[in-house]
């Protein structure tokens, strides 16, 4: 057994270098250590200053929780969103070109849908009156907003809420152009985060008298017509830059709903809308009350078309239904057979028209709407 006084070998450098690393690691560990905690605590004393408590720390609380769920809302939008810059790609201006020629079920014609192909006018010469009774009644801050306008939304919300029903849109003229050059008529908010993201892109790409200029030209007006210049012609025989103010109103009172203010289907309810339409403009400080007068006292006529009369309703559903097969196509005028039944179509406005004169009254109602679908699912007609 070796004698514990006896020297032991010395050791080599190798291991007094293991040595010297192993001391250097562990003063290092505790100095370390030792400074985290000293740092914590004066970080501690520090932020103690700034500890709120009651009322003030629920509202902190509610602000954090507010800004976390934000975050994740934005996120969550731009994954929504990010498909829909992909309708951007390519020729964009002409992809909504559609020239449709509907037939009923005998192969008949029954009407068309599409861009009509007419000179457009440039917006620098229509009438002002035109521009004012468009943006008084569609966007009055258009000049003012990015794409998308915050406080004509809230007012909108708080004029529908205080109506108790819709009476004012909350999209911009940008949004509605977006949704008419990229998105389809559903309502979801999938589209509606679309519509915004793409409202913002045509507000970095053009300029505003560009998305004016392609709203006005590419705008569904009810009769077959896109267009202001389109609309102008049909409904009033004459160029959008010869109208006055009377039909300037008429013609921005059909964008909210092209087919039920129609005035060569009900010429009554598109004077309506077209008084409200100068209303906008003296609310919207456009114009005075005296400057619309005349107007007002004379509503505008319209050319006589005779007994012509199309199924818009139908003919409208029908132009969506074939836009979407039409795009995977990429073919932009056709010929499409429907099952419409022009017999049905009558019979169907006939009952709607007895219905709503018998019990209209009774149970508080002025409008409705019929669709009659086959047990194969063939779409006979629409009121």
């Amino acid at each position: 057994m070796a004698s514990p006084l006896k020297s032991r070998k010395r050791r080599g450098p190798i291991a007094a270098r293991l040595l010297a690393a192993d001391a250097w690691f562990d003063s290092s560990l505790y100095e370390t250590g030792f400074k985290s905690r000293r740092f914590w605590e004066a970080a501690t004393i520090f932020f103690r200053r700034f500890r709120v408590s009651g009322w003030r720390r629920g509202i902190i609380e509610l602000l954090s929780e507010g800004f976390t769920l934000g975050a994740g809302g934005i996120v969550v939008m731009l994954a929504l969103a990010l498909p829909a810059f992909q309708e951007t790609a390519g020729d964009w201006r002409a992809q909504g070109d559609f020239a449709i020629t509907f037939l009923d079920r005998y192969g008949n014609e029954i009407g068309q849908r599409g861009i009509i192909q007419r000179d457009s006018v440039p917006v620098d010469e229509m009438p002002d009156q035109v521009i004012k009774a468009v943006l008084a009644t569609e966007d009055r801050r258009f000049f003012d907003h990015y794409g998308i306008d915050a406080l004509g939304l809230s007012r909108a919300i708080f004029a529908n809420v205080r109506a108790n029903s819709v009476v004012q849109g909350g999209s911009s003229i940008t949004q509605q152009l977006a949704k008419n050059l990229f998105l389809t008529n559903e309502r979801t908010l999938e589209r509606k985060v679309k519509e915004a993201f793409l409202a913002l892109w045509l507000e970095a790409n053009l300029s505003k008298k560009e998305i004016l200029q392609l709203y006005l030209d590419r705008v569904y007006m009810g009769g077959g017509t896109f267009g202001i210049e389109a609309a102008a012609d049909f409904y009033f025989g004459k160029s959008v830059k010869d109208v006055n103010l009377a039909e300037a109103a008429m013609l921005a009172g059909l964008f909210k709903a092209p087919t039920k203010y129609a005035p060569h289907i009900n010429l009554p309810a598109a004077r309506a809308r077209a008084n409200v339409v100068l209303s906008n403009l003296v609310e919207g400080g456009f114009m005075s009350e005296g400057q619309v007068l005349q107007a007002r006292l004379h509503p505008a006529e319209i050319v006589d078309r005779g007994e012509q009369k199309s199924p818009d309703y139908y003919l409208d559903w029908a132009f969506e239904e074939v836009k979407k097969i039409a795009a995977k196509s990429g073919q932009h005028s056709l010929v499409a057979h429907t099952t419409f039944d022009a017999n049905i179509q009558k019979a169907a406005e006939e009952s709607m028209e007895f219905h709503l004169r018998q019990f209209g009254k009774e149970y508080n109602v002025t409008e409705g709407a019929m669709v009659v679908v086959e047990t194969n699912g063939a779409v006979r007609a629409i009121v």
